[in-house]
């Protein structure tokens, strides 16, 4: 088997499983009850709380713990455009489906929305941007990393721009960019991520209010951890979430090392294949894009051999282009027909050797 689909999921590391089922014991009151068990589960979130915002420069009470990253994405763009009556939201061209979805919702409703393409390396076209804030917009989100191609883009070049509209919140989904990058959040209202991404566990995310801005929530009820988001808190997911960050985080270079290697190996043994990757530039190195006719058939030909990569993001739709790829090349044939590889400093050379043997062989046979 040759898991190469780490960008859609990763394996919970064992140090992670363990101290969800030490603490899952240890802490088994519910946070918000008032008695001593209680009190003990609320002050360990609140420990990990302050670990997690040490790392983003943010108030421990503005790290807000969702169900995914995909609420936490609609809890920004619904939560900002709850506290405006109308007002223009814009996100960029290769945006994640919570993104696009709660967006879509909000022009149902009469908010204008406006799409910013790509250039062709791959990074939001910034002139457009410009020429589209207006007084009235309220939010901007844009990917810190691409989840098709890896395309890291200009955060800070984006939050420049935005200086000029105090009224304008910027969000960006950070999901694809923890542990695979370094990250500068400094200039952004809203960051958001999930820890399943980083090796810790599912059914959890993570939205840092790095500026303390006021949303409406997307969930009303009962007392919890911040009053943007109601509900129970779990205390060994939230440790676990931390204990994640930090291996992502403070293993990041020789993580990142490891990758590289492994990434450029891949990369020459397409060449060798004539495979034509579709990423530009600036990407991180996890993520490997390419195109060949007939996609879906090398697809399910892989899978037979239990050799697991993806089409698109794992949230797309199966008959749709790329919406990465056919941004950056225009080819509708390129987007529908297109190849994600994504590794980690998890992956083996046999991995990828396995890999490109099966590939090989597909091609041979389907000239």
């Amino acid at each position: 088997m040759a898991y190469l689909d780490y960008a859609a999921n990763t394996p919970v590391d064992g140090r992670v499983l363990i101290k969800f089922l030490e603490e899952s014991e240890r802490y088994i009151a519910n946070p918000n009850s008032n008695h001593t068990l209680g009190k003990e589960a609320k002050k360990k979130i609140d420990e990990c709380s302050k670990y997690i915002a040490s790392f983003f420069g943010a108030d421990p009470e503005n790290v807000i713990y969702t169900s995914g990253a995909s609420e936490a994405n609609n809890l920004v763009v619904k939560g900002v455009a709850g506290m405006h009556e109308g007002g223009k939201t814009i996100i960029s061209a290769v945006e994640h489906s919570s993104i696009v979805a709660p967006v879509n919702y909000l022009a149902d409703k009469g908010y204008e929305v406006a799409i910013i393409p790509l250039k062709e390396n791959g990074q939001v076209d910034l002139e457009v941007l410009e020429n589209e804030m207006t007084d009235d917009t309220i939010l901007v989100s844009v990917c810190y990393v691409d989840s098709e191609l890896g395309t890291i883009q200009p955060i800070r070049k984006i939050a420049n721009i935005l200086s000029n509209y105090p009224n304008c919140k910027f969000h960006t989904d950070a999901t694809q960019a923890i542990g695979k990058t370094d990250f500068d959040f400094e200039c952004v209202d809203f960051v958001t991520f999930a820890p399943h991404k980083f090796y810790g566990l599912p059914g959890m995310g993570i939205l840092l209010n790095l500026t303390n801005t006021k949303i409406v929530p997307l969930i009303h009820g009962g007392k919890s951890t911040t009053p943007y988001r109601s509900g129970t808190p779990t205390t060994a997911d939230i440790e676990c979430a931390a204990l994640a960050l930090d291996l992502a985080l403070n293993r990041f270079e020789d993580r990142h090392e490891r990758s590289i290697k492994v990434s450029e190996y891949l990369k020459e043994g397409l060449k060798k294949l004539h495979i034509e990757l579709n990423n530009p530039v600036n990407c991180i190195p996890n993520t490997i894009n390419f195109s060949v006719p007939n996609a879906q058939d090398l697809y399910k030909y892989l899978d037979k051999h239990e050799i697991y990569v993806s089409t698109k993001a794992a949230c797309a739709l199966d008959d749709v282009p790329s919406k990465s790829v056919l941004a950056i090349t225009g080819d509708k044939e390129k987007a529908l027909n297109s190849i994600r590889v994504s590794i980690s400093h998890l992956t083996n050379y046999s991995d990828v050797d396995e890999f490109l043997e099966a590939l090989a062989e597909w091609l041979k046979n389907n000239k």
